[in-house]
């Protein structure tokens, strides 16, 4: 404790603690939003819904078969042999695309 002017102040060393994140100044600027109202009211930057129908136009084009190394009468457009690469890839043993059918629930059980 320190004086100053008569007045006696706690030091940071001090005074009392708090668990992180639950200091009552903190939790007193937590305003939760109203049911309906979402926290980013601009939405999704536009930017990304001119990429995805650029993609979207390109997925669905139509490539042979053996560019990507893949037996015949399977995949044809862009979209199922990136979807059959990433399959084909975690068979091998690729734990990038394992983790993301993973994430994605695709080898859950049903």
């Amino acid at each position: 404790m320190k004086k100053t002017d008569g007045k006696t102040e706690e030091s940071s060393l001090t005074a009392e603690k708090h668990e992180h994140g639950k200091h009552p100044n903190s939790l007193a600027n937590l305003k939760p939003f109203e049911k309906g109202i979402s926290g980013n009211p601009a939405g999704r930057s536009s930017k990304f819904i001119q990429f995805k129908k650029a993609l979207d136009r390109w997925g669905n084009e139509e490539i042979p078969y053996d560019f990507w190394d893949m037996p015949p009468d399977e995949a044809t457009t862009m979209k199922e042999q990136v979807l059959y690469k990433i399959w084909d890839r975690a068979r091998h043993g690729n734990l990038r695309c394992m983790e993301i059918l993973a994430q994605l629930g695709c080898l859950d059980e049903k």
